[in-house]
């Protein structure tokens, strides 16, 4: 995966440097012929040459945030179960310096989520998913900055847009998270004979510490609700009437977290848990129905074990989970990160003069 990811940042690079030299070289050739006849207009026609005026932009966004991580259907590269996919809203604020280039700042949010119960039992990969039975929502909230290089350049200034084009967009971004699971009606580790704490309401995983995150002696390092990514996309714009352009991005966020889904590690042995919110929503193996979508799972074989604290504890019985006193059972693959995905439709708006033609002197 990370060879993936620095093939694709070469490829951006290797982009940008084309554009870069062949701008250099159409300035060079641009000044030789001005200098050879000065008494000849120099204008262009905008598309061809001529000199260029930088503008600002504006744009109001419409996203579409897809996951892939730990609780994906399968595992198995950009898996997502799109029926989860969900809209969201953001704003962008742009100045092009170079008719090849511009720089771009903006806010983005959108709510991303995941079911293991969207992971089909039939199949052999999938099935220990469906066993364990986790689930989260996290809204994302993102601020982000860095440079679009477009493939066809604008000569001329914001009136000589061509009517259509492609660019490329890699930069920096910052973004909040915080991952919440809907806790269900009973508490299932301990045999659903009591009500669950909380019952019914979304709570935030992470402060619950899933995976052992706040007790004494584990090596699971908490996880900060501030995290950093590296946006890149491929984008189009269209040309509309007047100052307005419409642009469809398809982008990918590079995470360096594997907590967006609250899941990464191995299961903490339930005994071990002072808090019993904590224990539920670490194992939920054991209940009879997904706690999101209401789908029935009686048909999971669940078995049970008294542990150290004289408790007798409830998981499936070919997951284990929290019943595993070794605290070896694994819940989560640490050696990838989370992966997101957004797709932006956005209505651009020209800022500057856009309602004439240049003309002929």
């Amino acid at each position: 995966m990370k060879g993936k990811i620095l093939l694709s940042l070469g490829l951006v690079l290797l982009f940008l440097f084309s554009t870069i030299d062949a701008e250099a070289q159409r300035r060079n050739k641009y000044r030789k012929r001005k200098n050879k006849n000065k008494s000849i207009s120099r204008y262009h026609g905008g598309s061809v040459g001529g000199k260029f005026r930088p503008y600002s932009f504006l744009s109001g966004n419409v996203n579409a945030l897809n996951y892939y991580g730990d609780l994906a259907p399968v595992n198995k590269a950009a898996s997502t179960d799109i029926s989860f996919t969900q809209p969201g809203f953001g704003v962008n604020v742009g100045y092009k310096f170079s008719p090849y280039a511009a720089v771009r700042a903006g806010f983005n949010y959108g709510r991303l989520k995941g079911d293991d119960i969207s992971s089909d039992p039939a199949e052999t990969q999938a099935y220990p998913r469906y066993l364990r039975n986790l689930s989260f929502r996290n809204d994302i909230k993102e601020f982000h900055m860095g440079f679009e290089i477009f493939l066809l350049p604008n000569y001329g200034g914001p009136n000589i847009r061509p009517p259509f084009n492609v660019y490329l967009f890699v930069g920096g971004a910052v973004f909040h998270h915080e991952p919440k699971g809907l806790v269900p009606d009973m508490d299932y580790t301990t045999g659903g004979t009591e009500v669950a704490p909380s019952a019914g309401e979304w709570v935030k995983l992470r402060k619950l510490g899933t995976e052992g995150q706040f007790l004494d002696g584990s090596d699971v390092k908490k996880y900060s609700p501030f995290q950093l990514s590296i946006p890149l996309a491929i984008g189009a714009t269209f040309r509309l009437p007047g100052p307005f352009d419409v642009g469809l991005e398809l982008g990918y966020r590079y995470l360096f977290t594997d907590y967006v889904d609250d899941v990464s590690t191995n299961y903490v042995p339930f005994d071990q848990f002072d808090d019993p919110l904590a224990r539920i929503m670490s194992d939920r193996s054991a209940e009879p129905v997904a706690a999101w979508s209401g789908i029935d799972r009686s048909g999971v074989k669940i078995a049970s074990s008294t542990m150290s604290d004289g408790v007798e504890y409830y998981s499936s019985v070919d997951l284990g989970g929290g019943r595993d006193d070794t605290g070896e059972g694994i819940r989560g693959n640490s050696k990838d990160n989370d992966m997101m995905f957004m797709t932006t439709l956005k209505l651009i708006w020209i800022v500057g003069k856009t309602g004439s033609s240049a003309k002929f002197r």
